[in-house]
């Protein structure tokens, strides 16, 4: 009988060799990422660096797009996942937006997308003259940020 000079790791010296296996992260995956204390969903932009990425926060506008490290982002995105509240600092910002601005939260616009006209409504005020809008008659993944610019009264 031959014997395995190979002996069995210690538990907590196996666990830690799975803690850093974690996936590796590529430009385009969706993952959840800690934001002022919350987890968001988002998607990697680009890879600064090995511990450092460029994420935006799905239905955010780009002005809050970030470098993040690697240990803020807590995982891969797997099915749907529920928003949370915008964080107190985007709050804050369409609050002061939502003075000044040309349309309020409701309102029911035409936006130009492709050379055409769709009926949508204000979803959010983002801010300064930009909204987070709804395409009537389409799903919510068709929703998006657009400025003053492409939107006209119906």
């Amino acid at each position: 009988m031959v014997r395995s000079s190979l002996r069995p790791l210690p538990l907590a010296f196996a666990l830690a060799l799975l803690a850093g296996c974690k996936e590796e992260l590529h430009v385009g995956d969706e993952v959840l990422v800690d934001w002022e204390g919350k987890v968001y969903p988002a998607v990697i932009l680009e890879e600064q660096s090995a511990t450092k990425f460029k994420v935006h926060y799905d239905g955010y506008d780009p002005m809050w797009d970030e470098v993040v490290p690697k240990d803020r982002i807590k995982g891969l995105v797997e099915g749907e996942v529920a928003r949370p509240e915008p964080p107190p600092k985007v709050r804050a910002k369409a609050a002061e937006a939502a003075k000044k601005n040309l349309y309020k939260v409701g309102d029911r616009v035409r936006v130009e997308w492709h050379g055409q006209l769709y009926p949508a409504s204000i979803l959010e005020i983002v801010g300064h003259e930009r909204y987070r809008i709804h395409y009537e008659g389409y799903g919510h993944e068709w929703d998006e940020t657009v400025e003053l610019g492409r939107i006209q009264p119906r």
